[in-house]
C-alpha cells in the first residue's frame, strides 16, 4: 500500500514539474502583445519615413516635370573661361530676383532629343547651382564638335544648353537663358534700374492715399499709367502689389487698386481690392519683370 501512494506521488511531482516548465517557457499573453505592438510601431514609422523621402523630389525630376523653385535653391555662380564670375544668393533680395529669372527659364525651356555631345573640360560659361539639399547641378553651352586635321573643334549651339546633375544630362532649348549665360549675367545690376526705381517712386505715391492699414502691400509694385481721354494733364493708375508678411511663409495676398489723377479733381481712389492666399502661379506673375 505504501508503495502504491509512493509510485502515485512521484507521478504527481513529475506532472506538476513539466506544467511549471511549460508555463516558464511559453511567453505571456501580455508580452506577445508587447512585440506585435513594437513591430507595427517600427513599421508605421518606416512607412511614415519612406513617405517622407518620396516627397522630396530629385532636383533632377524637378527639371524633368518643370516644377523647380526658385526658393530650393542656396545660390548659382556664374564664371567664364577668363575667370570672371558672379554669385546671386537666395538671401539677398534683389539677388533673389535673378534666381527666379533662371528658375523660370529652366521651368519653361523644351528637351531637345537626340545625343548629347561630350561637355567640355573648359566652356566658356559655366553656371553652377547649389540647392538648399546640397545638390549641384551644372548648365553650360550645348556643343556641336567636328573633327578638322586630327583636332576636335566645338562651337557653342545657339540656344541650347546642356544641364548635368552627376552623371546625369539632359540637353535642353532656351534661347533667353543660353543669352543670359553668354552675356546677361555680366550685365546684372546690384538694385533697381531706374525704370524700376520710377515705377516704385510711383506706386509708393499712390499707396500712401491708401490709408496705413494698407502699408504691407510693397513687394513687387506694379503700376500702368494711361491718359484719360488723351489729355495729358489726367491720368488714371493701376497699381498692384504683395503683403511683405507672405515672403516670410504663407499665402500672399495682393492688393489691387486704380487712381484717378487729375489737376482739376485731384487724386480719387477706385477699385480697391485684395484678393487673399493667391496662388504660387500668381505670385510669380506679379514679381517677375522677364519673359
Amino acid at each position: 500500500m505504501k508503495k502504491k501512494f509512493y509510485v502515485l506521488f512521484c507521478v504527481l511531482f513529475l506532472v506538476n514539474i513539466a506544467i511549471v516548465f511549460a508555463k516558464q517557457d511559453a511567453p505571456s499573453q501580455g508580452f506577445i502583445r508587447k512585440n506585435d505592438f513594437n513591430g507595427n510601431l517600427m513599421n508605421l514609422s518606416n512607412q511614415m519615413a519612406e513617405a517622407k523621402k518620396n516627397t522630396n523630389q530629385p532636383t533632377f525630376e524637378q527639371l524633368m516635370t518643370h516644377s523647380l523653385e526658385h526658393n530650393d535653391i542656396q545660390y548659382i555662380k556664374v564664371e567664364n573661361d577668363s575667370g570672371l564670375q558672379r554669385v546671386f544668393s537666395i538671401n539677398d533680395g534683389f539677388q533673389e530676383r535673378v534666381l527666379r529669372k533662371v528658375v523660370y527659364w529652366l521651368n519653361n525651356s523644351d528637351r531637345v532629343n537626340g545625343t548629347i555631345e561630350a561637355t567640355l573640360d573648359n566652356p566658356s560659361n559655366k553656371l553652377t547651382i547649389k540647392m538648399t539639399n546640397d545638390e549641384v547641378i551644372t548648365i553650360e553651352p550645348a556643343y556641336t564638335c567636328v573633327v578638322d586635321n586630327k583636332r576636335n573643334i566645338c562651337t557653342a549651339k545657339e540656344g541650347e544648353i546642356i544641364v548635368s546633375e552627376n552623371s546625369q544630362k539632359v540637353r535642353l532649348k532656351s534661347q533667353s537663358l543660353y543669352d543670359w549665360l553668354m552675356v546677361g549675367w555680366r550685365k546684372e545690376v546690384d538694385g533697381l534700374t531706374k525704370e524700376e526705381l520710377l515705377e516704385e517712386a510711383l506706386y509708393s505715391r499712390y499707396l500712401s492715399h491708401l490709408g496705413p492699414s494698407y502699408a504691407e502691400f510693397f513687394m513687387c509694385p506694379k503700376i500702368k499709367i494711361e491718359p484719360i481721354d488723351g489729355d495729358p494733364r489726367r491720368h488714371l493708375i493701376y497699381g498692384s502689389a504683395l503683403n511683405y508678411s507672405g515672403h516670410h511663409g504663407g499665402d500672399y495676398n495682393k492688393l489691387t487698386f486704380s487712381v484717378s489723377d487729375s489737376n482739376l479733381t485731384g487724386l480719387q481712389v477706385t477699385n480697391l481690392k485684395i484678393k487673399k492666399h493667391i496662388s504660387p502661379e500668381e505670385s510669380e506673375i506679379q514679381c517677375r519683370t522677364f519673359e
